[in-house]
């Protein structure tokens, strides 16, 4: 509850003389309350901006009329600011916070100003979100208000920075040839990179797997053909023979010959 001193809150020149006990006295206290007394007291249930009027009669006539705002609303306020993001860029969107404290709650509304142009805000709850087109240095400021009159204000300088218009580019990380990623020469699965192609080491003639010449099952390779090195008969192709048989095999028909030629000259 809010007490009003009437006596405290006006300075009346009042014309009536000291001896004038018939004047009337009729106030308005700007929430519809309305007293009789010479210097009432009065409680206001809310914090608010109240008007409040005065008038003397006397003998049905207007002597006087004098009128005084009361305001219960900025007392609370202890200070208000604009809490904004670190950097504001050109093209992007950026909230802004109407950050009041006071010693209580107070039911008030806010204004937004760019450059000093009023601004419409969907929703009154103190926030702001935009986009500059532009860059450079703009105003940005805000009013709080109960009912229509302004009972705080805060400004600041915001600076808009230009926006960064290179996007990206070949060679920078992502799927573009020479990159790291899926495409030829990078090490993946395609021709001359060292994968599951002729010529790697892998099952293909000339790479040491199961083909001609690589050293696998395949005549010439040291397998288990005709002329491989490999500890097999030693047999000597279209003869059945082993390579140690086949020299004592000469020995022995020499020896039959010399016999021969032996025989026939003793029978001479």
């Amino acid at each position: 509850m809010y007490k009003l001193m009437t006596s405290l809150l006006f300075i009346l020149t009042c014309t009536v003389s000291a001896s004038a006990n018939d004047a009337q006295y009729f106030w308005r206290f700007g929430d519809g309350s309305v007293s009789h007394e010479a210097e009432p007291e009065h409680e206001y249930a809310q914090p608010g901006i109240y008007t409040v009027t005065r008038e003397v009669y006397q003998d049905g006539k207007l002597l006087e009329s004098s009128e005084k705002q009361v305001d219960l609303i900025s007392p609370k306020i202890v200070g208000l600011v604009i809490l904004q993001p670190g950097e504001v860029v050109q093209g992007q969107n950026v909230e802004f916070l109407a950050n009041l404290t006071s010693s209580e709650p107070l039911d008030l509304h806010y204004q937004w100003y760019v450059a000093g142009e009023p601004v419409s805000v969907a929703a009154d709850n103190g926030k702001f979100t935009t986009k500059f087109a532009e860059p450079g240095d703009v105003e940005l400021s805000v009013d709080a208000l109960w009912q229509q009159t302004v009972v705080s204000s805060a400004s600041t300088q915001l600076k808009v920075t230009e926006a960064d218009n290179d996007g990206d580019k070949p060679d920078d990380g992502d799927d573009n040839p020479g990159d790291g990623d899926d495409n030829p020469g990078d090490g993946d699965n395609n021709p001359g990179d060292g994968d599951d192609n002729q010529g790697d080491g892998g099952d293909n003639p000339g790479d040491g797997g199961d083909n001609p010449g690589d050293g696998g099952d395949n005549p010439g390779d040291g397998g288990d053909n005709p002329g491989s090195d490999k500890g097999s008969d030693n047999k000597t192709p279209g003869t059945g023979k082993s390579d140690e048989g086949g020299a004592g095999g000469s020995l022995h028909f020499l020896s039959l010959l010399l016999a021969g030629a032996c025989v026939i000259r003793r029978r001479r």
